[in-house]
Parts: structure tokens; C-alpha cells; sequence
């Protein structure tokens, strides 16, 4: 897809801004665990070095449900494959399931909303997507070469 950026700075972070990084404070801190280690966390999937958990948490009426992925990429660092993630042309080499990817505002250097349309996949009607994406470096770790991110 083509379009044009809108860039809003600090006048587009607002109260859901501010409810996202509830969420990613919420990640962070999950990202701490081990889910080979915490009864709490369940292995969805496991494919060579990439794996993915999910952790139910009750909070007050509603049943929250966290998913978190991780992978080990030989020779690229974190903070390269956070460039993906927020890289149109990247993104669009490695993932498969998209057709077209627009960038719709940009809140600040971390943080951008996308509308992506994904792949019909048979029988399904194809589908489409509006997502805030949001890239953050973790604390140093120590003995660690090179960071964490968040993405």
C-alpha cells in the first residue's frame, strides 16, 4: 500500500497512549519471567529457537489473556530486529501473510500506528488490521553483550 505519514509528536499521545504503556509496563514486567520455569505460563508453540507462551490473568471481571514470543537470531542483534518490525519494506520481505502495510501516524520514535491488509487464507474472507506498535529497549542485563527490546 502507499500513503502518506502523519506525524503528530507529542499532540498524539493522549489518554490511549497512556493505556498502552499501562500494557507495555504490563509486558516488561512479564518479560522478566520464565515461563520454562513459571507454572503460570503455557507453551503454545515451539519451532527451533522461537517459542510462544500464553499467561491467563484475572483482572477484576475481565480474563486477560498474554501471549509473548521469543527467538534467538544468530548474528543480529535486538535492537536490529526491532528495525524490522517497524521497517515497511523489511517487514513486508519476511512476512508472508501481508499484503499491504501503511504507516498512519507516528507518535513519537517508538511508537506507530499501521493498518495492515493480510492474505486471504481459504475459506476465510481476507482481513485487515489497525495496530499501535511500539519498540523498547530493556533494561542491561549483566554479562549481556547487547540489550533486550521489547517489541
Amino acid at each position: 500500500s502507499s500513503g502518506s505519514t502523519q506525524s503528530t509528536g507529542s499532540s498524539g499521545i493522549n489518554a490511549e497512549y497512556g493505556q498502552m504503556q499501562e500494557l507495555i509496563n504490563k509486558y516488561i514486567e512479564l518479560s522478566k519471567q520464565d515461563p520454562e520455569a513459571e507454572p503460570s505460563w503455557q507453551v503454545l508453540s515451539k519451532s527451533g529457537e522461537t517459542k510462544i507462551y500464553r499467561k491467563e490473568e484475572q483482572k477484576g471481571d475481565v480474563l486477560m489473556d498474554f501471549l509473548v514470543a521469543t527467538t534467538l537470531v544468530e548474528g543480529v542483534t535486538a535492537a536490529e530486529m526491532t528495525e524490522v518490525f517497524h521497517s515497511k519494506e523489511l517487514k513486508l520481505k519476511w512476512d508472508h501473510t501481508i499484503e499491504g502495510d501503511k504507516l498512519l501516524e507516528t507518535l513519537d520514535d517508538h511508537c506507530a500506528v499501521y493498518h495492515q491488509i493480510l492474505k486471504r487464507v481459504w475459506p476465510a474472507a481476507q482481513r485487515d488490521i489497525v495496530y499501535a506498535s511500539h519498540k523498547q529497549q530493556l533494561d542491561i542485563q549483566s554479562g549481556e553483550e547487547h540489550p533486550s527490546w521489547i517489541v
